[in-house]
């Protein structure tokens, strides 16, 4: 057994050793700054500040770590600026497009058709639910399992996808996890990151043995799994867009016991808002500067735009305001669109839209969930509806295959027939 005054000297020493943070994130893979030589020379200084400040960093804390001139960028890994990371040669003229349009399907049934769209279930499910924290049970009724629910609206949204004339890829389809590390695999990480701030990081009521054990598992479902999706996603999925899709979930009313609330909101994510304590890790900074760089912003936007008209039009749930939160900000495109330096839109290449569905425990969409995979209609909470599970999935469908059907009035090259 460890006791409590071992892990409180360990962490002593590591403190009285060293002061600034570690320089990786748990469990991440060390940042290859070469894979971002391929962008020199590809944006302005003014691009380079807008998306920066607009979307990134609106606090302005990177300016801590580099040294901005018309020529270039350079980053550091401290605030002294002693400790060079990468240097990003500016465009001296034009720089690269702000926005790529890609080539549209000329078949107006099908205007999806040549995408390759990945979905990521969120969570894993199964027999990892309880360690993931993603499953309650009120009374007697059946359990809610978010893993579950969120493969098995995937799974609906594929068929429409597919049918729009998508190629459909996945992180995964079923309920183990994607990598091959486990929770005892973990423990010496999970040490190492219960002692990067001692001081004022929330412990669980454990003994030190489970607090180890509690860390190991969240590192476990939340960092390895989802890099080994990224890995996934980045060397053999390559897709042109990636859909997380998620079940939201409030605040229980008493801690540890679940309850109902009134919580009828949606909202969406795309990537950006990192926060002063991220960016003090070099992987961090690597990831903001590659998707800087990687230029997927206004891609996210129009998709989430366009899924957040659906929540509207078609549900009229209210968007969550995550304003004040300190983790994200507004995009200014929709009132559902946020941004946020989420795990899996960080990592993953490429426009990343992440969806928070309905509120698992709010009172009406619990009792949808609980009335289950049925057929036809039903009334819930006063409307007729079909069962979640489709809904869900045909709001996110109709958002992205809409958008893309008006890009294909909009281009020039479009036809009322198929060639």
């Amino acid at each position: 057994m460890i006791g409590w005054a071992c892990l409180w000297i360990v962490a002593v020493r590591c403190q009285a050793e060293e002061e600034k943070p570690l320089l990786f994130s748990p469990v991440t893979e060390m940042p290859e700054w070469r894979l971002l030589e391929s962008h020199q020379g590809t944006i302005t200084r003014a691009q380079f500040e807008d998306r920066w400040r607009r979307i990134y960093d609106p606090a302005g804390v990177l300016a801590r770590y580099i040294r901005l001139t018309d020529e270039g960028v350079e980053l550091f890994r401290d605030t002294a600026k002693t400790q060079a990371l990468f240097y990003l040669r500016f465009a001296q003229g034009g720089g690269q497009e702000e926005k790529v349009v890609s080539i549209l399907s000329c078949v107006p049934e099908k205007p999806l058709l040549g995408k390759v769209v990945c979905l990521d279930p969120g969570h894993i499910g199964g027999d990892w639910a309880d360690v993931e924290e993603r499953t309650f049970r009120i009374g007697r009724d059946r359990p809610v399992v978010e893993g579950e629910l969120n493969l098995k609206t995937c799974r609906l949204l594929a068929e429409r996808l597919q049918q729009a004339g998508a190629q459909v890829v996945w992180t995964h389809q079923g309920f183990e996890p994607t990598t091959r590390l486990r929770p005892e695999d973990l423990y010496p990480e999970a040490i190492q990151y219960m002692l990067q701030d001692v001081k004022s990081r929330r412990f669980p009521s454990y003994s030190a043995n489970g607090l180890i054990r509690w860390n190991a598992e969240l590192l476990f479902y939340r960092t390895a799994e989802i890099q080994a999706r990224a890995r996934k996603v980045n060397e053999e999925l390559r897709p042109d867009f990636t859909l997380c899709l998620h079940y939201n979930a409030a605040p229980w009313g008493r801690a540890g016991r679940a309850s109902l609330a009134s919580a009828k909101r949606l909202v969406l994510f795309a990537h950006g808002s990192y926060t002063a304590d991220e960016l003090a890790f070099d992987d961090q900074k690597f990831h903001l500067f590659q998707k800087l760089l990687e230029n997927s912003n206004p891609e996210e936007l129009e998709i989430g735009t366009a899924i957040g008209k659906e929540f509207k039009e078609k549900w009229g749930f209210p968007p969550e305001d995550c304003g004040g939160a300190g983790y994200a900000h507004a995009t200014g495109v929709s009132p559902y669109l946020w941004y946020r330096n989420l795990i899996a839109n960080r990592l993953f290449y490429g426009p990343v839209i992440f969806v928070e569905g309905p509120y698992m425990n709010d009172r009406t969409s619990y009792s949808w969930i609980q009335a289950g995979d049925y057929e036809g209609s039903r009334l819930i909470g006063g409307v007729m509806r079909e069962n979640i599970f489709r809904e869900y999935a045909d709001r996110v469908a109709d958002g992205v295959i809409g958008l893309f059907r008006e890009r294909q009035k909009r281009s020039p090259a479009f036809t009322n027939y198929s060639p």
